[in-house]
């Protein structure tokens, strides 16, 4: 590992933001433990770039998700595979490995600490229509806010593509229906405060606002930021853990994703109100889920679960059964005893929960269809 270069691909935006500044940062200082040297790879020399010169494992660090992509798929046609810092990989395929904050963890715990506080009529506002963190955001709140008996409709969420003003311009009409606003940023945040006042609408005694980010612009505004930090200091140690152990291991066929927690840093723009860490998840008490009790549904899942269990000996005998052979025949044709077959109808009868060949042949017609849906079993 020693004196082995790490290569980093990342674009010239994106590191001029504290946010990648840091997680590049981070990566070096795991890579400096280790003995080990950044290669720094711009957007503007990865056109030019050999990509099957790079050794088997490259980093990638970027909010532009069309250099992602591309870089993702050049490595990809090097066979080479890559780690994205700070971005979740769920969306690039199988083998994409990551570090990232957890964005769904995050903006649940804001939104849990928002109904702590008391707010529970809540509004996203300023989140862009093409950001793909901003999308995950989204989708997590309504997660959240639903599982506090309560909907986040798309009438409640604020996008913009070309001018966030807009949206803050559109939200302010209706402001009186709402006691929160969640932005995607600390500069959006401070952006859509600006806006607040210029409508008289007071922060935070009319309406708490927060954000993710925990940027220091954000902690000399007034009112101060209420944020959701993400450490990028340590997701990009944690890329760099990552980088190692796929360099050192075969994973082909496997990828890893490391999450960094964060935590939320109350300020004044939700009148500094702390909620005691272990009731900042605290969510009402949700009724059980009846999802298994639906009659229906227990007996698919009756079927899964007996079909799941079968080997091909028993497949092969479901499939004589439906095709209505006889026992002799389909022993015969698989070259079992009488007893043998005998035992394995029992067990199958027994885990579909019917007791006769006649039971068990409807309950596989009834629930998965006229025919033989195991005719094609080899």
């Amino acid at each position: 590992m020693k004196d082995r270069q790490i290569p980093v691909l990342f674009d010239e935006k994106s590191t001029n933001t504290t946010q990648y500044a840091n997680t590049i940062q981070g990566i070096r200082n795991a890579a400096t433990r280790y003995g080990s040297k950044l290669q720094l790879i711009s957007d503007a020399e990865v056109d030019s770039l050999d990509f099957h010169s790079l050794p088997p494992v490259a980093i990638i660090t970027s909010a532009s998700m069309p250099f992602v992509v591309s870089c993702i798929h050049n490595l990809r046609s090097a066979g080479r595979r890559a780690v994205l810092a700070g971005l979740d990989s769920e969306q690039f395929g199988h083998d994409v490995s990551c570090a990232t904050p957890s964005r769904r963890t995050e903006t649940q715990q804001l939104v849990n600490y928002l109904y702590n506080c008391g707010k529970q009529n809540l509004a996203l506002v300023g989140f862009g229509q093409n950001s793909i963190n901003d999308n995950f955001r989204y989708h997590a709140a309504m997660s959240a806010v639903a599982a506090w008996g309560r909907i986040l409709s798309e009438h409640d969420v604020w996008l913009w593509q070309r001018d966030p003003h807009a949206s803050f311009e559109a939200f302010l009409d209706g402001a009186d229906r709402y006691d929160a606003v969640i932005c995607p940023n600390d500069v959006l945040a401070i952006c859509f405060i600006n806006c607040c006042r210029e409508h008289g609408v007071r922060v935070p005694e009319d309406l708490y606002v927060a954000s993710f980010g925990n940027m220091t612009i954000g902690r000399y505004f007034r009112p101060s930021i209420t944020s959701m930090t993400m450490d990028m200091l340590n997701v990009g140690e944690q890329a760099f853990n990552v980088w190692r152990f796929l360099s050192n291991n075969d994973m082909q066929n496997n990828a890893l994703k490391i999450t960094v927690p964060g935590r939320i840093l109350a300020r004044e723009s939700t009148e500094n109100r702390c909620i005691e860490p272990d009731s900042v998840n605290v969510m009402p008490s949700l009724q059980a889920d009846r999802f298994y009790s639906n009659p229906t549904i227990a007996v698919l899942v009756g079927i899964e679960n007996c079909i799941s269990q079968r080997d091909k000996t028993d497949l092969r005998i479901i499939r004589g059964m439906l095709d209505k052979l006889s026992y002799e025949v389909i022993a015969d044709e698989l070259f079992i005893s009488g007893s043998t077959l005998r035992y394995r109808l029992t067990k199958i009868f027994s885990d579909a929960g019917v007791k006769t060949r006649q039971e068990f042949e409807e309950l596989v017609r009834r629930n998965l269809g006229e025919g033989n849906p195991f005719q094609y079993i080899d």
